[in-house]
Parts: structure tokens; sequence; C-alpha cells
């Protein structure tokens, strides 16, 4: 079964999870942290100056969450590429969820390491750590569970279409390869006679087609190829 799966490139190779290891990527996850940042400021009604202080603390938390969680399944696509969806789903929600609980308490322990040099408390830090950290936890998980949940549906959403169209390519070939089949090799036989040189060309062109059409089965030819056929 396990040397089936790995013999067939359709289930080993895609993977429901999104490629961070692309540039776009990491700018995909920079914008959307932002965006999220820029919406929870957005709901706590800050003053103006507080604002833009509370907006560059969320950025940057949210930018280390999110960056933080890309590059680690950047690392770990190679490998959860090999296993189960259910399992992989598993592998990236604890994943994402750690990274956010991990920066959490950076996050706390940087305060209490600035407090204890400068004497003063800052409001850039946490000051309640269990608090903060329970529910940090709590959003990321909920968060990591729905883009989980989003990317399976839309990875499905477009394997499916692409097997309906596979399937429909294949059926609509099935049908049209014996009847041109048929048809090329009666005008052949009515060349044979009357003009045996294209008759001859008409059987090698004939090969070179099938030949071309039975090649690994692939998709794709070179345009080059496809001019000489």
């Amino acid at each position: 079964m396990m040397a089936r799966e790995r013999g067939d490139p359709a289930r080993t190779s895609p993977i429901f999870l999104p490629d961070f290891c692309k540039p776009s990527m990491a700018l995909a996850v920079v914008l959307v942290a932002e965006l999220t940042a820029i919406l929870i400021v957005l709901g706590r009604r800050s003053t103006h100056e507080q604002f833009w202080i509370d907006l560059g603390r969320t950025s940057l938390f949210l930018l280390w969450v999110g960056l933080g969680s890309a590059a680690l399944l950047c690392l770990l696509r190679p490998r959860l590429a090999n296993v189960r969806a259910r399992f992989a789903g598993l592998v990236s929600f604890a994943v994402m969820t750690g990274c956010a609980v991990l920066v959490a308490e950076a996050a706390f322990w940087l305060g209490q390491w600035w407090s204890a040099r400068t004497g003063a408390v800052s409001t850039l830090f946490p000051d309640a750590h269990r608090e903060f950290v329970l529910r940090t936890a709590g959003v990321a998980a909920i968060v990591s569970g729905l883009l989980l949940r989003y990317f399976y549906v839309s990875f499905e959403w477009k394997r499916n279409v692409q097997s309906e169209a596979r399937a429909r390519v294949n059926a609509l070939q099935a049908r049209i390869r014996p009847h041109f089949l048929f048809n090329s090799l009666n005008t052949i036989a009515a060349l044979t006679r009357s003009d045996p040189e294209r008759a001859e060309e008409a059987v090698e062109d004939l090969a070179d087609l099938f030949r071309a059409t039975l090649h690994d089965e692939r998709s794709r030819i070179p345009l080059k190829e496809e001019l000489e056929l």
C-alpha cells in the first residue's frame, strides 16, 4: 500500500498546506498579520498617541508569531508531505499554537527583564503572565484551526476540480481515438494503390502521433514537438 502511494505522484507530491517557503507566502503572512493587528487595535478604541504604540506592539507580536510559524512549517514541509493529511494537520496545529505560546512567553520575560534593568514598568509588555499566555494560546488555537480547515478544504476542492477535468479529457480521448484510428486506416488503405508514397508518409505520421500521445501520458509537450507532429 505504501509502495503504491509513493509511486503515485498525485498522492505524495501535493500537500494541503501552502508552500510557506515561497517569498510570496511570506509577504502574505506579513500582510495578514498587519491587517489583523489593525483590526485588533481599532477595536480597543485607544487614544491617538496610544493607538500607534498599541499598533506597533501588536504588529510586532503577530509578525513574530506568523513568520515564526511559517518558517517552521517551511522546514517541516518535506516530512509532512510523506504523512497522512490528518497527522500533518495535527503537527501544523501544534507548531502554530506552540509558536504563539513561545512568543508570548518571550514577550513577558523580555518585559520583566526590561523592568528589572530600567526600574520602570513599561506598558509595551504584558504584566499578567498566566492570563496573557493562556489568552494567546486560546486565540492561536482557534485561528490555527480555522486556517488549517480552510487550507484543507481549498486543497480538496482544487484536487477534485483537477480530477474531474482529467476524467473528462480521458473519456473524450477514449471516444475520439478509435474513430480517428479507423478514419486514418481507411485513408491509408485508399492511398495504398493510388499514391503509395503518401500512404507511407501517413503511416509514419500516424505512428509518430500515437507515440507522442502514449509517451508518459504527459499533459504538456514542448511546442517544438507539437509543431513537428
